[in-house]
């Protein structure tokens, strides 16, 4: 500090010669170095609010490192919170393998013994050993100004393009309210609203195949506040329906309460459907495969009946405690059927090919109950109403083993109904016999990281009635629709997803 001061101390000593010699300035001179001094400190007050605006926006900037750089959640999410704009690329892919035994030992079709109408036994052939991809999905994700948002995927496996997800959403900000319009499942069963990634076997519930759910083109609203879901929607086809004629429609609604008792998360639901068939093709046909897409081949079909469409209720209970999850599911399904083979339909319309005129309207019934436990410690994840993703604790790339998850399942399935008085008889209008279906599963899932899962799975399978019930495959008893059979299945999945 004293240098300056040193430095400058011999100019200050010779300032008084300097002003002896110096002529004085006159009054026009200090007024010119009076505004020159007042323009520059004008110039340096400007410098400095310029500054300190180019401080601000650096400073704005760092505060904000998101707008330009993507977060990490299985994929790079980009996001500008201020704009309202955020975009993330997901997919899943799943590889199967696995095994469905032949009931017996005869090769090539057994049956029918459902008459006509589309029943008409199993195909051999079409059992045993097989690999697929699954699912292959491709997509993104996203929100847009205003509260909107979006979900786009395409499935790509067996060497065609279908569909996924397709909606655009609308959800004001803070608001319990929530808007889905395009391509979604109907509100049908906790186990569907589940994505197929994070269910607990390789397929669904048998009732989610057997009652032939699948997603429409429709709108849907939700409203979710504390421990309350209630959620309706009305509904046409499927996307891939390319017919001018899509006068099928359905009307679902889904409830539930999820309140939390000191450590334990607590679902109870009811869901219900009414199911309104297209005009040209009046009938329902319900059938279920073994719990496998490596076969085409179902095992239970009632086969075409000839119907308005039908009405389906539902109940929802699953728990979550620590390790340990159970959940079940019951459906009871009521045909609206036609059954006076007399009945005149208006133009165009009809039941779309042969359909049994049943002597009444049958009723079927499908449910489940389940147990789960994480050998590794996590908790399966639950948020919305449905399953999640769940974190894993110790994943494999930091040193742990993952997580392992042991999982339990009795799946039953009724598509038989006595609709009608006299004797029984294969393909008779009193009777429908779809069948029976009983499954015993145990799966054991292993998860190295939360993206990555390898699932194996056992499936003992009992089957009572329906079209492959024939001699090829049991012994003959009296009654046909008693008749039963059983067989094993394995199957293992490998999936990654982002």
């Amino acid at each position: 500090m004293l240098r300056p001061a040193l430095l400058l101390a011999p100019v200050a000593l010779a300032m008084p010669a300097f002003a002896q010699d110096t002529p004085a300035l006159t009054a026009e001179e200090v007024a010119a170095l009076r505004a020159e001094v007042r323009a520059l400190r004008e110039e340096v007050a400007a410098l400095k609010t310029q500054q300190a605006q180019t401080d601000a926006k650096v400073q704005q900037v760092a505060a904000k490192p998101s707008a330009a750089m993507p977060s990490w959640k299985g994929a790079p999410h980009y996001s500008d919170g201020e704009a309202g704009f955020s975009f993330k690329p997901k997919g899943t892919i799943q590889a199967e393998i696995g095994y469905v035994g032949i009931p017996g030992s005869t090769g090539g079709t057994a049956g029918p013994v459902s008459g006509a109408f589309g029943a008409a036994g199993v195909n051999t052939n079409n059992l045993g050993f097989n690999s697929r991809l699954r699912r292959a999905i491709i997509g993104a994700e996203g929100s847009l100004p205003g509260g909107f948002g979006y979900n786009v995927e395409f499935e790509l496996a067996q060497g065609s393009v279908g569909y996924e997800d397709i909606v655009l959403t609308y959800q004001k900000k803070g608001s319990p309210l929530k808007l889905t319009m395009g391509y979604h499942y109907p509100m049908a069963s906790m186990d569907l609203m589940t994505s197929s990634k994070f269910t607990s076997f390789t397929e669904r519930a048998g009732m989610n195949d057997g009652f032939g759910y699948s997603r429409r083109l429709g709108l849907s609203g939700s409203w979710s506040k504390g421990e309350a879901l209630l959620s309706a929607g009305l509904f046409s086809e499927d996307i891939a329906n390319t017919a001018f004629n899509r006068t099928g429609w359905e009307a679902a609604f889904r409830g539930a309460w999820m309140p939390k008792l000191g450590s334990t998360q607590l679902h109870i639901g009811l869901n219900g459907q009414h199911r309104v068939a297209p005009r040209d093709a009046q009938n329902m046909r319900y059938r279920q495969r073994p719990y496998s897409q490596l076969t085409d081949q179902r095992f239970l079909d009632t086969g075409r009946i000839a119907a308005d469409g039908d009405d389906i209720l539902g109940l929802e209970f699953a728990a979550v405690s620590k390790g340990w999850h159970v959940a079940g599911e019951a459906q009871k399904l009521w045909v609206r059927g036609y059954n006076d083979p007399t009945r005149t339909f208006g133009a165009n319309n009809g039941t779309g090919g042969a359909s049994a005129y049943l002597q009444d309207d049958p009723s079927f019934f499908s449910g489940y109950v389940e147990a789960g436990f994480f050998l590794t410690g996590e908790t399966r994840g639950y948020k919305g109403g449905k399953w999640d993703r769940t974190s894993v604790k110790r994943p494999f790339n930091k040193g742990g083993w993952g997580a392992v998850q042991l999982n339990a399942r009795l799946d039953y399935t009724d598509l038989q109904d006595r609709v009608g008085a006299g004797a029984l008889a294969p393909g008779s209008l009193n009777f429908t016999n779809g069948g029976t279906q009983t499954g015993y599963g145990l799966s054991l899932i292993w998860m190295p990281t939360d993206y990555l899962r390898f699932l194996a799975q056992v499936q003992h399978i009992d089957v009572q009635g329906g079209p492959a019930a024939v001699a090829a495959f049991t012994s003959t008893i009296p009654s046909f629709e008693q008749r039963d059979y059983n067989t094993d299945a394995m199957f293992m999945r490998a999936q990654v997803d982002f």
